[in-house]
């Protein structure tokens, strides 16, 4: 009998049989064309995803492996059409004598919460605008228990616990780099813009405890995070009395960064800060999508076809 192994996901191979833990990130029950069911799940651990499946059917199954479940899981890895597939052959839900460690198994930041949220208050306490500073800190602490470990999306760029604090950080450090060659630019504006720009995000999605994304909430579906954040904005605006001109600017900005219409932006970037927003915000989400991509592939080699980035295959260059 072939020897059962314990490994990551990115060192997952072909005909390994695996057993470790995992959380799942996708979840739902599925049918082949003899009308057999099956559970098709999305598995994570904190080096990348996976895709499983568990042929043997119980009605449970559906409530027991439901998304945001960890789980400890044994079975072969397959190479099916070119990609990694994880067949199940066990199956159950972790518990206390596991004395599992969260951040082991499930997708995170790479930097902890509390340096990338300090940057984030550093950045605001050094505004030289009073207005906006006072603005910024305030809905920063008012959301922070969220903000410390909410991801930035359910399936795409930085959804990983804490993602929102690092695409955030991130983007910052770029921004303040082009304030360095574009003069004209009133920082703190622009600051604000990317610190709030995703905001919305904290009322789009529902998280699980360990903190990714089980699903939209209700308002995420109809309105998404974009009128979220001008919606949240625009009642931090009443209750601080903040200037109607800055809060004008600063909602344009959220509503705007996504730049075209069927992106969910009814109006383009009318000013220079909310254009350099936008492509902050698309430059930090490719080129994670990009690396992420690339992280289980062989120098030399291309990856499977992204979704987010028009379906190309990217390349990891031989070096």
């Amino acid at each position: 009998m072939a020897e059962v192994i314990e490994k990551k996901i990115s060192e997952f191979k072909p005909g390994d049989i695996v057993q470790g833990f995992f959380y799942i990130r996708d979840s739902e029950m599925k049918q082949t064309t003899n009308n057999n069911k099956y559970m098709n799940f999305t598995f994570s651990d904190n080096t990348g995803d996976i895709n499983a499946k568990l042929w043997d059917w119980d009605e449970t199954n559906i409530t027991r492996f439901a998304t945001g479940v960890l789980v400890k899981a044994r079975g072969t890895v397959l190479d099916w059409q070119g990609q990694l597939q994880y067949k199940l052959d066990l199956l159950r839900r972790t518990n206390d004598d596991d004395k599992i460690c969260v951040s082991d198994f499930i997708p995170c930041a790479p930097y902890e919460p509390k340096e990338m949220y300090d940057y984030i208050v550093d950045t605001i306490d050094n505004m030289k605008d009073e207005e906006i500073k006072t603005f910024v800190k305030y809905i920063i602490e008012k959301n922070k228990q969220q903000i410390m470990f909410f991801p930035a999306a359910k399936k795409n760029h930085h959804s990983v616990r804490s993602g929102l604090l690092y695409h955030v950080s991130s983007m910052l450090k770029v921004a303040k780099s082009l304030t360095e060659i574009y003069p004209g630019l009133k920082k703190d504006l622009l600051y604000a813009g990317v610190i709030l720009h995703d905001i919305g995000k904290l009322e789009e999605m529902e998280t699980t405890e360990i903190g990714l994304v089980s699903d939209y909430s209700k308002d995420g579906k109809l309105l998404g995070h974009i009128i979220e954040g001008i919606k949240m904005l625009s009642e931090a605006t009443k209750e601080t009395n903040f200037n109607k001109e800055k809060g004008l600017l600063l909602e344009h900005m959220i509503l705007s960064h996504h730049y075209e219409p069927e992106y969910g932006s009814p109006k383009y970037p009318m000013f220079a800060e909310a254009e350099i927003l936008h492509y902050l915000d698309i430059m930090d989400a490719r080129i994670y999508d990009m690396q992420k991509a690339t992280e289980m592939v062989d120098n030399g080699k291309f990856s499977e076809r992204i979704f987010t980035l028009e379906n190309r295959n990217i390349y990891k260059p031989n070096f």
